[in-house]
C-alpha cells in the first residue's frame, strides 16, 4: 500500500529532481567581445550555460541550423552537453574554436576582451557537470537548448543576473568560488522559468508545468519504492486512469510505470555512489522483493550488475 502521509510531506517535484543529481557550477569566464566575433565548439561535455549580461548574441546549433536565436541583455540559454554550437555578434561573423578563446583568457582576472572595434557584448559562459545519473536524466529534458528571454526571467533570476553582473565587472577575492555558486542558481532559476513558461517540448520537465501530472512526478520522486500502479498515481493527480496515463505519455513521453521503473533505477544509481547501504538494502528502498529482480533490472538500466556499478571508478 502506498503511504499517503509521507509523500504528502513531500519537497516540490523539481527540488525532487535536483537532489538526484550532483551538480557542479563552474564559469569558464566572462567575455568583452567587441563585434565581428564568433566562438564554435563541436560540442562540451558538460551543459552550457551563457548568459547575455549586456549586448546582444546569436548562436546558432551546428547540426541543427532552424534552431538559432536571437540573445539579447539579460538572455539566459542552456545548450545540452556534447551539442554543436556557435556564438556570435550575427550570423555572418566568423568563429574561432572555443579552445582557442578558452587559451586566450587563461588564468586572468577580469572579462577578457576580444573581438572587433565594433559594438560590444558583455558574456559569461559557465558550465553544470552533472553525475551520470544527472546526465541521462536533464538530457532527457534538455535534448538541444532552452532559452530563457530576459521578460521571462522574474525578480528571482533577475536579481541572480544582477549579482552575476556585479562579479564580472569587478572581481573580488572569491569571485571565482562565488561565480560558480550563482552559475548553479542560475540554472535552477532557468528551470523554474521553464516549468512556468512551459517551455520544455517533452519529458518531466513538461510535466511538472501541469499541476496534476506534477503532484504524480511528486508522489514518485518522494517513494520511489512504493508499489506504484496506475491507477494510484491517477489518484494523487486527481484523474481518472486512462485520462490520467494518457495526459503523462503526452507530456513526458513515456508511460507512467516505465518512468517509475527509471527513477527508481536512478535513485539506486544514487544509493550505490554513496555506498552506505548494502545491495539488499538499496534493492528494498527502490521496491524489490529480491535481490535477483533488482540485479536484472539495474543491470538492464545500466549495463552492469550493482556490484560493478559501486565498483566502478568515480567520474
Amino acid at each position: 500500500m502506498v503511504d499517503e502521509s509521507s509523500t504528502e510531506r513531500a519537497v516540490d517535484p523539481l527540488s525532487g529532481v535536483l537532489e538526484a543529481v550532483r551538480l557542479r557550477g563552474s564559469v569558464f569566464g566572462a567575455g568583452e567581445l567587441g563585434a565581428p566575433w564568433g566562438v564554435k565548439t563541436p560540442g562540451l561535455p558538460e551543459l552550457v550555460c551563457y548568459v547575455v549580461v549586456r549586448g546582444a548574441a546569436h548562436l546558432a546549433m551546428i547540426d541543427a541550423p532552424r534552431d538559432e536565436i536571437a540573445l539579447s541583455s539579460g538572455d539566459v540559454v542552456l545548450v545540452a552537453a556534447g551539442r554543436a554550437h556557435a556564438l556570435r555578434d550575427s550570423p555572418s561573423s566568423a568563429a574561432v574554436a572555443f579552445e582557442e578563446l578558452r587559451r586566450a583568457a587563461g588564468p586572468r582576472r577580469g572579462p577578457l576582451r576580444w573581438g572587433g572595434p565594433g559594438p560590444r557584448t558583455t558574456l559569461v559562459c559557465g558550465a553544470l557537470a552533472l553525475d551520470e545519473a544527472g546526465r541521462a536524466l536533464l538530457g532527457s529534458a534538455l535534448s538541444g537548448l532552452l532559452h530563457l528571454p530576459a521578460e521571462a526571467a522574474g525578480p528571482g533570476l533577475g536579481g541572480v543576473l544582477g549579482a552575476l553582473a556585479s562579479e564580472v565587472a569587478a572581481p573580488q577575492p572569491g569571485s571565482d568560488a562565488a561565480l560558480t555558486r550563482l552559475a548553479e542558481l542560475v540554472f535552477i532559476h532557468a528551470l523554474r522559468a521553464s516549468i512556468a513558461r512551459g517551455a520544455a517540448e517533452v519529458g518531466w520537465l513538461k510535466g511538472l508545468g501541469q499541476p496534476s501530472i506534477a503532484r504524480a512526478l511528486a508522489a514518485i520522486h518522494a517513494e520511489p519504492g512504493a508499489p506504484w500502479t496506475v491507477a494510484a498515481l491517477a489518484g494523487r493527480a486527481g484523474m481518472s486512469r486512462s485520462a490520467f496515463a494518457a495526459e503523462f505519455r503526452r507530456l513526458v513521453g513515456e508511460p507512467p510505470l516505465a518512468y517509475v521503473s527509471a527513477w527508481r533505477m536512478r535513485h539506486a544509481a544514487r544509493l550505490l555512489e554513496d555506498g552506505r547501504l548494502s545491495l539488499e538494502d538499496i534493492a528494498a528502498k527502490v521496491g524489490y522483493g529480491s535481490d535477483e529482480a533488482f540485479n536484472r533490472a539495474f543491470k538492464g538500466w545500466a549495463g552492469v550488475p550493482p556490484g560493478a556499478y559501486r565498483r566502478r571508478p568515480a567520474g
